[in-house]
């Protein structure tokens, strides 16, 4: 009687998956690989060899058969005793006794499996749970296309080639070259039977806890794959203890990263906080707050390098003297310089065991040790000084340079009398193409002539003394920030006549506003106000607007120029005028934006191209220095993937 309970179970949950694919007008029977591909015999078919294959990509059945007796989850629909009720009833009996002793065989097609003899076995094993079957499996190869599928697989091979691992998929191109980086792997070297009972150990574990999480979820089946979810865990816990750890640790890490795994479900999961959104004390707290809330808030900075002799740590640095001045005692803050990225986790660890529970580290490169630590330390709240980042835990902050950029711009377009305007960039990556667009596009706005030569300092073969390699280029805009053992003639805009050089123009980054009003609601309660309904990512991106940004013009400048760049600049705050607007058009001469239209704060972060009045290009990573290749490698905008301006969302009232 066991096999034939059995049996009337399994077909009950299968009549019940046949009703309900009837009703959403779906096939309720097996996919049939015949139908799905009608040159499947034309194909080339490689044979594999005898391999563990997960139960969950047996999808369907090579060629028609008897798919008339199951539904399309496997499950038997066939009345009880039937011959073949009998037939199942006793497999399943023998399986339950003396477990399954004769691989089924398949045909794998896109990374799915379709039986071509054991439909029965595979019945029984997917009723009784089973992880894996073995199977005897002939891969069908797919010409080439650009589908998505289709990509996703030729990209999964040499994976499978290396790791012999095929219980994973990912629905996003480039996620196996990320797990490469993520596992320390190298394309091409076989695994070690060590390295991937390593890694499966990981995986399963993690999926196992991921599952269990995701069934009693509030939200709807995640449209992620495990394996994507997977990459999200590995970034953000990293991989050399993943193996080793127990379930306690794990269902904590996964708990505290839900948020991350759900956030991807929608487009707009990245929210930009264009300007400082007003804050009251969180509703609930009222006089307790008052009364009991944290008088003090102590706050940490992590820096790549010392503030003397970097300007992108100076200004910084300066935000945090000027938040002291502004806050007084309800502010206590903390300085680590930490010059070794191997470092960034240590030190991070350190400062939140001193107490520090708001801490700001100031570069991208720091990104994935905030991460790490917010994982650990659910209660601290840690910011990354970073564009792109698209974490939930761990929020990001960035200023609108470009604006100012603009205005550079157009001081340097009047100032041209050539028409020809030096500009040198940094580093090659996001958000630097904005900076470049933007000054460019200042410069043609009053003069229609303006040509902008583009050069890097962290090229390889950049010569500090002749950037150009023509005196005719004698409005130059360099790098935007200096520190106090810097010439500060060299920064910003300059003119550079008979050997002598001019400063004209400089940016002024004021980090405080940001880090003065995070401060703030951390102590007023009203942090978790601060964005929309999670879960979401959140990005502080404030410009002039907020005073996060504002320029500084020579007393010698001509009095109707500044008075001109001046009200421009009050337009871009009150955002009367946008830099990005009316026809614009790349180097290629395709337009990129409309007559009477306007680029979106999406379309700037996502920017990778550059506009038809820029002479130059971005360098590679193998045309930058040395020392610049670990943030190029990170943000470069030709080596990574920039996100799609779906990828953000943000208030129309606040462009």
């Amino acid at each position: 009687m066991m096999g034939e309970e059995a049996y009337a179970r399994a077909r009950k949950i299968g009549l019940k998956e046949y009703h309900g694919r009837i009703q959403r007008h779906e096939s309720p029977f097996l996919p049939v690989l015949e139908e799905i591909e009608e040159r499947l015999y034309a194909l080339s078919h490689v044979p594999v060899g005898l391999v563990q294959i997960p139960l969950k990509k047996v999808v369907g059945t090579a060629s028609k058969g008897r798919t008339n007796a199951f539904a399309a989850n496997f499950m038997p629909i066939l009345d009880p005793g039937s011959e073949f009720s009998t037939k199942w009833s006793v497999l399943y009996e023998g399986i339950v006794a003396q477990g399954l002793n004769q691989p089924v065989k398949v045909l794998e097609y896109l990374n799915q499996y379709y039986l071509m003899e054991g439909n029965k076995r595979v019945s029984v094993m997917k009723y009784l749970d089973s992880i894996f079957i073995e199977a005897e499996v002939v891969r069908v190869l797919p010409p080439r296309t650009e589908d998505l599928q289709n990509v996703l697989y030729y990209e999964y091979l040499p994976f499978y080639n290396d790791a012999q691992i095929n219980d994973l998929w990912f629905s996003k191109p480039g996620s196996v070259a990320r797990l490469y980086e993520l596992t320390g792997k190298t394309p091409g070297v076989k695994w070690t039977s060590e390295e991937r009972s390593d890694f499966n150990a990981a995986y399963m574990r993690f999926r196992a806890e991921y599952k269990a999480r995701e069934a009693v979820s509030d939200a709807k089946k995640l449209p992620a794959t495990t394996g994507d979810a997977f990459l999200i865990y590995l970034e953000a816990c990293g991989y050399a203890d993943a193996p080793k750890k127990f379930e306690p640790q794990l269902k904590g890490e996964v708990k505290a990263l839900w948020g991350e795994f759900e956030k991807d479900k929608e487009a707009g999961n990245v929210e930009l906080i264009m300007k400082p959104v007003e804050t009251k004390p969180a509703p609930a707290s009222g006089i307790l707050n008052t009364l009991f809330g944290p008088s003090s808030v102590k706050v940490a900075f992590l820096y790549a390098r010392e503030p003397s002799g970097n300007g992108w740590t100076y200004w910084h640095d300066l935000g945090r003297i000027n938040m002291e001045n502004n806050m007084g005692e309800r502010v206590k803050t903390t300085v680590c310089v930490c010059e070794a990225p191997e470092n960034y986790e240590a030190e991070i660890e350190r400062l939140i065991d001193e107490g520090n529970n708001l801490i700001f580290t100031t570069s991208p490169q720091m990104l994935s040790a905030s991460m790490k630590a917010s994982v650990k330390h659910p209660d601290v709240k840690l910011l990354n000084c970073s564009l792109l980042a698209s974490w939930q835990r761990v929020r990001s902050y960035y200023v609108r340079l470009y604006e100012v950029k603009f205005l550079i711009g157009m001081i340097a377009g009047a100032l041209s009398e050539n028409g020809k305007v030096g500009y040198i960039g940094d580093y090659p990556i996001a958000g630097v193409a904005a900076n470049i667009n933007a000054f460019a596009l200042g410069a043609r706005m009053v003069n229609p002539r303006a040509k902008v030569i583009l050069e890097w300092s962290s090229r390889r073969d950049f010569d500090p003394d002749d950037p150009f390699g023509d005196p005719s280029v004698e409005i130059i805009s360099s790098r935007d920030v200096g520190a106090p053992s810097h010439h500060a003639v060299e920064y910003g805009l300059y003119a550079q006549r008979d050997g002598r050089k001019e400063s004209i123009a400089i940016p002024v980054l004021d980090w405080s506003r940001i880090y003065e009003t995070l401060a703030r609601s951390v102590l007023n309660g009203s942090w978790k106000e601060v964005g929309t309904s999670q879960p979401k990512a959140v990005n502080y991106w404030w410009g002039l607007s907020s005073g996060a940004v504002d320029i500084v013009m020579s007393q010698r400048m001509d009095i109707g120029l500044k008075r001109l760049v001046e009200l421009v600049k009050e337009h871009i705050r009150e955002g009367v005028f946008w830099p990005f607007e009316s026809i614009i058009r790349d180097q290629a001469g395709e337009i990129r934006c409309p007559v009477d239209s306007r680029l979106t704060p999406a379309d700037v972060i996502a920017m990778d191209w550059l506009v038809d009045n820029v002479v130059g290009g971005f360098p590679t990573i193998d045309e930058v220095k040395d020392e610049s290749r670990a943030l190029v490698e990170l943000q470069g905008i030709k080596e990574i993937a920039l996100p799609a301006p779906s990828a953000f969302s943000w208030k129309a009232e606040e462009n």
